[in-house]
């Protein structure tokens, strides 16, 4: 076990982050089980710093009250109160309807919108988990109730085209206390944000 939990997101694959899997015990939402087997895991875990990715921030956050306390910091990168904040439901179902077209060049495109350098190989067992995981955005939120975020690090790319302002500033008000950082790149958290924040 390392000493990092970090909960990727929608289609945020290990071979995505190069290296980090040595490094943090790495769980990616719906390819690595749904919400509640994530949570679970997370609950049961030892790490020191509890670290999330856009879903997997979201996940966290809807979590927060009983698992930010179990950990001596929490990173949330791009996190989300709900998906639509960013995106209408409409456009997400259009996502939705894409992935059983071509999930290869749907989640390809999203990759490309996340800033990601350079697109790993789609792997078609994905598709299903990744397909289910778009129904599970499109009415998933967090609640109306602050949560206790002195350890909490909040972090979010000035050019990020997924997890928009707008969806930030909505988040931020749930996190008080939190330490706001921000950086000028996209929605894909480059290694260098890794090694400042996670370890």
């Amino acid at each position: 076990m390392t000493g990092v939990l970090f909960v990727s997101g929608w289609a945020g694959v290990a071979t995505l982050f190069p290296g980090l899997a040595a490094r943090a015990d790495l769980a990616v939402p719906f390819v690595d089980g749904d919400e509640a087997a994530l949570i679970a895991r997370a609950a049961a875990c030892p790490a020191r710093v509890l670290a999330g990715w856009s879903t997997g921030a979201h996940m966290l956050l809807k979590h927060g009250a009983s698992l930010f306390p179990r950990f001596e910091r929490v990173v949330l990168l791009a996190p989300f109160a709900r998906f639509t904040d960013s995106f209408p439901e409409r456009a997400v179902r259009a996502m939705r309807a894409a992935m059983d077209a071509d999930a290869a060049a749907t989640v390809r495109a999203f990759w490309e919108n996340c800033g990601l350098p350079e697109a790993p190989a789609f792997d078609a067992a994905w598709a299903a988990p990744l397909a289910a995981g778009l129904d599970s955005l499109c009415h998933s939120a967090v609640a109306d109730t602050p949560v206790a975020a002195a350890n909490v690090t909040v972090i979010w790319g000035e050019a990020d085209r997924i997890v928009r302002r707008k969806a930030l500033d909505r988040a931020l008000p749930l996190l008080p206390g939190a330490d706001l950082r921000l950086h000028a790149g996209g929605h894909w958290p480059s290694p260098d944000i890794f090694a400042e924040h996670l370890f």
